[in-house]
């Protein structure tokens, strides 16, 4: 294995192709425990947990996985064309390392959303078979009647599905209805209700399996996850 030089750690960070890594050292604005590089060539026998690059402290990590309150008018595209991209919130770097979202949230929806630059993750995560429960928090435009809780507990049809599709949970929270569902159709939850003769007028992600939602986060917010909450989807 290469040994690694700062200008291999730089670009295994997303900034930039080596080359450019080392115009970054030679400009004199990489720096490590208050001290400018000067030598992209120098070598390190063990990853530092953090760089200075341009200002700002940057964890040196390569396997990204990340945690955003996704706000409303935001599509999960990389090219996105109603709207502003998602990964507009997260730095430039992540993009450049590869990082996806984990699922989708429609642009009219928000909260829980993951990202990660590792493959296996987001297909376990992704898949139907590891069987994580997913947790919408939703308002409705009218009031939520025994009869359609009991539908959505017992299943429902929904075009050009299959199978009818069920709520695993159900929970009247004041104004508003949590839901969790094992799939992740198209608009399911929104079809889910108006299959049952309502209309979902906010919808909220707070839960996938059990990670939950980190409230303080604000919209647009992010932050990277714990080695707990990655292990318990792994």
């Amino acid at each position: 294995m290469p040994a690694l030089t700062l200008d291999r750690l730089l670009a295994s960070i997303g900034f930039g192709s080596r080359k450019e890594s080392r115009a970054l050292v030679r400009m004199g604005m990489v720096e490590l425990d208050g001290k400018v590089l000067d030598d992209p060539f120098m070598e390190f026998k063990e990853r530092p947990e953090f760089i200075t690059v341009n200002g700002e402290e940057v964890p040196t990590i390569e396997k990204l996985y990340i945690m955003m309150d996704k706000p409303l008018d935001v599509e999960c595209s990389h090219n996105a064309r109603d709207h502003q991209s998602v990964f507009e919130l997260l730095p430039d770097r992540f993009t450049a390392m590869g990082i996806q979202t984990v699922g989708r949230l429609d642009a009219d929806s928000s909260g829980l959303l993951l990202f990660s630059n590792q493959g296996d993750f987001i297909h376990k995560v992704e898949s139907p078979k590891k069987g994580y429960l997913k947790q919408y928090r939703v308002t409705l435009a009218r009031p939520f009647t025994e009869e359609q809780k009991a539908e959505l507990l017992r299943g429902v049809m929904l075009k050009d599905e299959r199978r009818p599709v069920l709520a695993r949970a159900l929970e009247v929270d004041g104004d508003s209805v949590l839901i969790s569902i094992g799939e992740g159709l198209y608009h399911q939850v929104r079809r889910m209700f108006a299959a049952v003769g309502n209309h979902v007028e906010t919808l909220k992600r707070e839960a996938i399996g059990p990670v939950v939602l980190d409230s303080t986060l604000g919209k647009g917010g992010w932050r990277y996850m714990t080695e707990e909450e990655v292990a318990s989807l792994t």
